[in-house]
């Protein structure tokens, strides 16, 4: 592995050019990335916890629909917005880290978004993120960092999950190399009920990959190994892990899939009631629906 794609990691890639399909009919309307988790973005959430891995860069994989969107949230503030205390948690972001975007022209997968990163991201590890899926701290972000920098080699996020994940998720195979950590060995994309175990290890959506993923995900679309037509950063990522040191973290809190209607929901209401002003508030409201 070149010595530069070893660390530190100071690069984080969004991946949001999906259609959102999951999500119509509010997507037809605002992209994914962009519905809310309670009081800010989807991606608004995924660079904060970019920035609480030490990331100061963030590229943006999007669409054209999305341009708008991205140029608007992240232009300077005007004079009203600068004094409105709401605004602070946003105003603190661009300071503490760049951000850009390119455009994926066609959504053909994971893998080939990805790739529209490498002009950004050059030879340096990054840490890989899919906005739609939310945690409450901790967040699987740094954690991966430190493992990354530890091990020397790629390292992705996993969470036990049963049969109801085994139709939208990867399952990883490997042996445990110490608790909570397992070298990767292969990845069954989405094996629905051919899946053998009652649970298993599925892909949660955070990554940290050297930059050699970009070679592997060029030989996958040579190879034309197509999933519906779409190139799947899965097959890439067994390739590598035939050639480098690759692994698997076990991440043990909550998550929340906001590509789903009940995710959102599920998501905002775990992040709204840690709210240090409103979260009480928040709490007596959700018991009252409750018990009505």
């Amino acid at each position: 592995m070149p010595e530069a794609s070893r660390g530190p990691v100071a690069d984080a890639v969004i991946i949001a050019a999906g259609r959102g399909t999951r999500m119509r009919p509010a997507t037809r309307v605002v992209p994914k990335e962009f519905l809310l988790n309670y009081d800010r973005p989807l991606l608004h959430n995924a660079i904060d916890e970019a920035v609480a891995a030490g990331c100061t860069r963030v590229t943006i994989v999007t669409s054209d629909r999305s341009r708008p969107f991205l140029e608007r949230y992240f232009a300077p503030l005007d004079e009203e917005e600068a004094r409105d205390p709401r605004m602070a948690g946003l105003a603190a972001l661009r300071e503490q880290v760049s951000v850009t975007w390119v455009e994926q022209p066609e959504a053909k997968g994971t893998g080939n978004a990805t790739l529209y990163a490498r002009e950004a991201v050059g030879d340096r590890p990054f840490l890989l993120m899919l906005p739609d899926m939310v945690f409450t701290p901790p967040t699987p972000g740094a954690n991966l960092v430190r493992t990354f920098e530890r091990l020397g080699g790629s390292v992705i996020s996993v969470t036990e999950v049963g049969p109801e994940y085994f139709d939208g998720w990867g399952m990883v195979d490997g042996e445990d190399v110490e608790p909570g950590v397992r070298r990767l060995r292969g990845i069954l994309e989405k094996p629905g009920a051919s899946y053998p175990h009652p649970s298993g290890l599925g892909i949660n959506g955070r990554y940290v990959l050297t930059p050699g993923i970009f070679d592997m995900v060029e030989e996958v679309q040579r190879r034309g190994i197509l999933q519906k037509g779409e190139v799947n950063l899965t097959d890439a990522m067994v390739l590598l892990a035939e050639r480098e040191p690759f692994f698997a973290l076990v991440h043990q809190g909550p998550f929340y899939d906001s590509g789903l209607a009940p995710g959102v929901l599920a998501a905002a209401v775990a992040t709204a009631i840690r709210d240090p002003e409103h979260g009480e508030a928040i709490r007596a409201d959700l018991r009252a629906i409750l018990e009505a």
